[in-house]
């Protein structure tokens, strides 16, 4: 399910934040297990692999943040995380307009073509949107 924001400022920290386009952040804590790890991992393949193209015209960002930072925690409301998260953000005329929590990867994770599929379905819905 797609959640609309509102939100007059973008929140991506390290990113470089596309015009138009998309930013697929995966947050993390200060402890990393090794599920988390596995996430974030799969996470940057598919999209180095499956969006090469759109990552070089800067229509795709993908972004790791640490929540428990304190200039990060705003994360936590914005994108109402209660876990580790993969979250892509659909951004238009400098502002995002919809997010999606990709809640998914946990179930996936045990395997990789599935958690693969999935995340590049679910980019590609909002590239294309």
């Amino acid at each position: 399910m797609f959640l609309f924001g509102g939100f007059s400022s973008l929140h991506a920290q390290s990113a470089q934040v596309p015009e138009n386009g998309v930013i697929a952040y995966y947050f993390h804590g200060n402890f990393r297990c090794v599920s988390c790890r596995k996430i974030e991992e799969y996470t940057k393949e598919t999209i180095e692999n499956d969006f090469s193209r759109e990552l070089a015209r800067g229509e795709l960002v993908f972004d790791v943040v640490n929540i428990e930072k304190p200039e990060n925690s705003h994360f936590v409301e914005d994108y109402q995380l209660y876990t580790r998260s993969v979250v892509i953000v659909r951004i238009e005329d400098g502002k995002e307009v919809k997010y999606k929590n990709l809640e998914k990867v946990w179930e996936y994770l045990g395997d990789k073509q599935k958690f693969s599929e999935y995340v590049r379905t679910e980019i590609n819905n909002l590239l294309k949107s």
